[in-house]
């Protein structure tokens, strides 16, 4: 189960959950790529999407998907994969980690529980908290990667950044430093709720289930710890895109908001895709959008979104789950032989 729980038996280190966040997130990426790429370019069109408006590039999920491949081909729908692939496994590998360090202190210092003395695991308030903490270590330390992979998936034909060692050296060299911690605030906005609802949700869920299917009914006896059940990869899966569905409806206008920054500089590579956005600032964002394009506009592209929302985040807690029992069981068996 994901998270420190004093009544679970530890054989896991930092390290085995840094290496199975890493792992989770890169089939996670590899698993949403595509639907990432259409959400991106809904984001950041300034005209609105819909097959009534002949002036928007992009009108329907069906009509980019078209679109996109006639004009640049399939391959892209992979734009900007090895920045994707670079953030998504540093950023999970960290937030796991970073989870499981942060729900070790608040039951071991905060609630003044250690070896075992905490009967029943975190309630879904200090799963919350720790989630959210666990997304501002994980934010700040890849918001790099996010700004280049926002980047390339926005660029069209011909490509402003021909790699990654490209893209790197222009933004130093137009940008600085500053260039790559573009929307920084928005995206710690919303990387903070949306990682505490994932993890506040998806234990919270998976611990219902329990309950409801007995698996869970002989850990119920008061005289002794909670002794949680392994439960089924399909059950993980289904808890984590549960969780990742809601948080991401909760956040989304600051997912919006947060690409339109990132983009901030690069105009001369998003002319073709229609009107520019340009924005001083967060709140100058969100109020420039909803002026001239409606409250709408802080939705757009949600439907991309939360389907891949419903994959990544599933795939990201399924595999996360199963890496960490392959892990704990290799330990197990080297610690048993003579």
């Amino acid at each position: 189960m994901v998270g420190f729980e004093a009544s679970k038996e530890r054989t896991l280190s930092k390290m085995d959950f840094l290496a199975a966040g890493c792992v989770s997130g890169f089939f996670s990426r590899a698993c949403v790529q595509p639907l990432d790429v259409v959400k991106v370019r809904f984001q950041l069109q300034v005209e609105p999407i819909s097959g009534l408006e002949s002036s928007s590039k992009y009108r329907s999920c069906l009509q980019a998907i078209r679109c996109i491949t006639a004009e640049e081909g399939f391959s892209a729908f992979w734009k900007g994969h090895l920045s994707s692939q670079l953030l998504a496994v540093s950023f999970s590998g960290t937030q796991f980690a970073a989870f499981e360090i942060y729900t070790y202190w608040w039951s071991t210092l905060l609630l003044h529980n250690t070896n075992n003395q905490q009967p029943y695991p975190l309630s879904p308030l200090p799963n919350f908290l720790c989630g959210s903490l666990a997304g501002i270590t994980g934010g700040t330390i890849t918001q790099p990667l996010d700004v280049l992979k926002t980047r390339f998936i926005a660029q069209g034909e011909p490509r402003t950044y021909k790699n990654l060692n490209d893209a790197v050296v222009s933004i130093m060299r137009k940008d600085g430093i500053t260039g790559f911690f573009r929307g920084l605030s928005p995206s710690l906005l919303l990387i903070a709720p949306q990682t505490g609802l994932q993890f506040s949700i998806y234990k919270l869920v998976n611990r219902l289930v329990d309950i409801f299917t007995n698996d869970a009914k002989e850990s119920l006896d008061r005289s002794t710890p909670l002794r949680v059940k392994s439960i089924g990869a399909l059950q993980n899966i289904s808890a984590g895109a549960i969780a990742g569905m809601v948080s991401k409806c909760a956040v989304y206008p600051m997912d919006v908001a947060k690409k339109r920054l990132q983009v901030q500089g690069f105009e001369e590579a998003r002319c073709r895709f229609g009107r520019l956005h340009s924005s001083s600032s967060l709140r100058d964002c969100i109020i420039t959008m909803c002026r001239e394009e409606g409250p709408s506009s802080l939705f757009k592209g949600l439907s991309p979104s939360l389907l891949k929302a419903c994959v990544s985040i599933g795939v990201r807690f399924g595999v996360y789950e199963e890496v960490c029992s392959l892990l704990s069981s290799h330990h197990k068996g080297r610690l048993l032989k003579p």
